[in-house]
Formats: C-alpha cells, sequence, structure tokens
C-alpha cells in the first residue's frame, strides 16, 4: 500500500516532440483525490547567468545561504520565466528563452519549475493551482528584493499558464509594483470568465506587455496588457502550423500546440532582435493589412512618430493593440538581421512609406 501510494504521487517524466513533460496518476492540490502540495519541493527556482549557463543553482525561499553563495548579481537585471502546463523548466521553451538572454548580456535569469503542480493530464487542476504558484513565486521575490535586488530591475515573463502565474504574483500589492510582466499567450480555456481578478491585467505591473498567437483556443483573444500584440493576426494557425506544413517538415507531434508556442518562439528571437518585430497600431487585423493604419506610433514619452516593435523592445509607454506579420519558419522576425542591419519590413507592407531618419 506504501509502494502504490508513493507511485500515485509522483511526478513521470516523459518524452514527445520537443521535451520534456509531466504526467501524474493523480493531481496535486487542495481536492480530496489530490496528493498535497509541498511548497518547497514542488515549485523550485534555478538560476543561471554567464557563470554557469548550463549547470543550474537552486535557490530556496528563505535560504540566504544558498542565495549568497550564487551567482546571482544584485546589480543585474533579472529576469524570471515560467513555463506552462506539463512542461518543465528544463524544456525547450524555458531553455530558449534562457540561453536568448545570456548570449545577449549579463542576466540574472531565473526559471520556474512548478511541473508537479501542472502535470498531465490534470488541466483544471494545473488552472487551481496557477494562484498558489503565484503567491509563492511572490514570496520569493521578496526574499531576494530583501537580499539587494531592485524590484524595478524584475522582469516577469509566463507562457500561458505561466502568464497567469505572473499575474497573480502581481497583484500581491505587499510585494510593490513590478516594472514588467510579458505574458506569453496567457492561458484562455477555464479563465475567460474569472474577470480581472482571475487572470492578467494590465494593472499587475507597471508594463504588461501581451503576445498573442492561438487566440480562443489555448491563449486568450482579447487584449489583456497595456500593449497586445497580434502576430498574424494572433489565431491560429500561425505561419508554419498547418497540418501540410507540418507533416512536410515531420513535425506533426507539434500539431496542437504550434501556434500558441509560437508565442515563446516570437519572444526568444526578440532578445537577440530587438528590432525584428515591428508592429502597427492599429483596430484589428483586417484593417492593418488593408493598409489603413499608419506603421508609426507616437511615443507618449518624447511624443515623436516612432516604429514600434514586439517583444524584448516592447516601449513601455505603450497602450493598445498592434498588429504585424511573421515568416513561417526560423527567422520568423521579416525584419531580420544581416551584418549587423536590419533588412527594413515597412515598405514591404507601404511600398510609399519612407521613414524619416533626421
Amino acid at each position: 500500500m506504501v509502494v502504490s501510494g508513493v507511485l500515485l504521487c509522483a511526478t513521470i517524466t516523459a518524452f514527445w516532440g520537443d521535451g520534456p513533460f509531466s504526467i501524474r496518476l493523480r493531481p496535486k492540490g487542495n481536492c480530496a483525490q489530490c496528493c498535497p502540495i509541498n511548497e518547497r519541493e514542488d515549485i523550485a527556482f534555478y538560476l543561471y547567468t554567464r557563470e554557469n549557463v548550463m549547470e543550474p543553482q537552486r535557490l530556496w525561499v528563505g535560504n540566504s545561504t544558498a542565495l549568497l553563495a550564487s551567482n546571482l548579481e544584485v546589480d543585474r537585471p533579472t529576469v524570471i520565466y515560467i513555463h506552462g502546463f506539463t512542461e518543465q523548466a528544463n524544456g525547450r521553451g524555458s531553455t530558449t528563452i534562457k540561453n536568448a538572454y545570456l548570449k545577449k548580456g549579463r542576466y540574472n535569469v531565473i526559471l520556474v519549475d512548478w511541473s508537479p503542480l501542472c502535470a498531465l493530464p490534470w488541466y483544471a487542476h494545473a488552472v487551481i493551482n496557477t494562484q498558489p504558484v503565484g503567491v509563492y513565486l511572490s514570496k520569493f521575490l521578496k526574499f531576494i528584493v530583501k537580499h539587494g535586488v531592485q524590484i524595478k530591475s524584475i522582469h516577469l515573463i509566463g507562457f500561458s499558464l505561466g502568464a497567469e502565474i505572473a499575474g497573480f504574483t502581481g497583484k500581491d500589492k505587499s510585494l510593490g509594483k513590478l516594472a514588467r510582466i510579458t505574458g506569453l499567450d496567457p492561458a484562455f480555456p477555464l479563465y475567460m470568465f474569472s474577470g480581472k481578478g482571475g487572470h492578467l491585467t494590465p494593472t499587475d505591473a507597471e508594463f504588461v506587455d501581451v503576445i498573442h498567437t492561438d487566440g480562443g483556443v489555448f491563449g486568450f483573444p482579447i487584449a489583456l496588457g497595456d500593449a497586445d500584440f497580434f502576430p498574424n493576426g494572433g489565431f491560429p494557425a500561425q505561419p508554419g502550423c498547418r497540418i501540410n506544413s507540418l507533416l512536410q517538415k515531420d513535425q506533426i507531434k507539434r500539431i496542437i500546440s504550434c501556434s500558441h508556442d509560437r508565442a515563446w518562439q516570437y519572444y526568444a528571437e526578440s532578445v537577440l532582435n530587438e528590432k525584428g518585430f515591428p508592429a502597427t497600431r492599429c483596430t484589428n487585423y483586417d484593417a492593418f493589412l488593408a493598409g489603413v493604419c499608419s506603421p508609426l506610433t507616437i511615443n507618449p514619452r518624447t511624443n515623436k512618430t516612432e516604429i514600434q516593435f514586439m517583444g524584448f523592445a516592447a516601449n513601455p509607454n505603450l497602450k493598445g493593440k498592434f498588429f504585424l506579420v511573421t515568416n513561417s519558419r526560423e527567422p520568423f522576425a521579416t525584419n531580420f538581421k544581416v551584418a549587423n542591419d536590419y533588412e527594413p519590413l515597412i515598405p514591404k507592407i507601404y511600398p510609399n512609406f519612407v521613414e524619416d531618419t533626421k
């Protein structure tokens, strides 16, 4: 009986498609049939820096000895990434984001692993668990802030359910105002009727930017942040994600999550190609494609008209809905880097447009 109980409450790692995912025979949570949550063990924080790109250092809430012995530098920007349903911190999304930031510069990158609480097939329980994970992440942030990390230097990035966790963390008023939360296709199922207190909102940080790629399926189809970006309209199927495209690339395993995953793929690429994803503020995607909306947006801080960008370089003063197109495969950015310069996208969409470079 003891052995069967242990097995019923174990998290199993399996592999399908691009990486590992978690499975449980019983969910973790507060229900009658649930296995109990152990926050300290079930929610892990793994630090990566340029001094330890491949080998993480685990940090613990309240463990000052481990924190002070780690490579965390309080004067560096701190990026915290939270994965989605069934994923793990060593999965493709988390690793890609981590590698992009550490290639770009000297960052503290912390990957949150809450995989025991979001294992397959227990999606409804994972949704419930996003709130306590958000609260526990807030405790962790208070802990590192106590040790010198500036709250204004912290950027939370969450994918799918991870975006909702970031929102719950930002809702903790005792934490102080986070500088930025980036929601990568925030989870839609079971959040659609939750109200502002139950999902990511603009008030959760000084600047909340959102990238929508699977609207109405796994991701929210409507604006949630200060600035919401809708590449290719924000709906499935994203370019390269149609069944015939995946069959040609022998990637049929990715058919379920292809459009959803595009959110973190676009963002990771933007870290190393800041001007790769020019975006136009517009009322809707059809108006954008018709060329009705100007490719320039007024910067509220400078009162100048500028090209705006999705992803890493998103202007924190932006408000509204922004639209753009992408390529169907990497590089996804149509404004791709060539020999340290950029291939201009704007003339491709607006042939008569001339950028003012004065």
